[in-house]
């Protein structure tokens, strides 16, 4: 009698479908911001990052990274944002959320170039100065250890976290990939 009770009580607590896409959406942490403004604080933080490294070049080479945000590309079918920025066009990739707001942002290095490689450190420590506060000097530290240790550790993503924000670094079919989203 018990158990016809207990079975009796769980179905009619069976959620509806809305429910269910409700319940997905709401844990789909965003980074609460959008495409458009993620280029213009990414354009915004390319000459500090270049400045706080001592770069002479700073001057000529912040142009090179300037994300041209008439040209940001999304797949509506897809939820994905593409653009590429620097000489060796490091591409620039982003998820978005159901409400259009960027879920995961990141770089993707696709050749082996010392060029390419210090292009994909320096976008990865742009994207992160824009959704990180307080470690700006150690990014690139973090960002280099995770690197090695996705290289030595083929198949597992490296991550650490930064406030309320996960860094991580993995590597995928297309190269290696440097990716920055909320904690879920």
């Amino acid at each position: 009698m018990l158990m016809l009770a207990t079975l009796a009580l769980l179905a009619g607590c069976k959620p509806s479908n809305a429910d269910r896409v409700a319940a997905i959406a709401a844990s789909e942490k965003s980074l609460a911001m959008s495409p458009t403004l993620f280029a213009t604080r990414f354009n915004r933080s390319v000459r500090e990052v270049l400045d706080d490294r001592h770069d002479d070049e700073a001057a000529r080479m912040a142009p090179l990274f300037v994300m041209d945000v008439t040209s940001l590309t999304s797949d509506d079918q897809r939820y994905v944002l593409k653009t590429a920025v620097g000489p060796a066009r490091t591409p620039i990739l982003g998820a978005l959320a159901r409400d259009g707001d960027l879920r995961s942002v990141g770089a993707l290095l696709t050749q082996r170039s010392e060029g390419a490689r210090e292009e994909f450190y320096l976008c990865a420590e742009i994207i992160s100065r824009v959704f990180t506060e307080g470690a700006n000097d150690k990014l690139l530290d973090i960002i280099k250890r995770l690197t090695t240790n996705a290289l030595n550790n083929p198949g597992q993503k490296m991550s650490q976290n930064i406030g309320d924000k996960v860094l991580s670094v993995d590597i995928v079919q297309s190269g290696l990939l440097f990716q920055i989203e909320h904690q879920q």
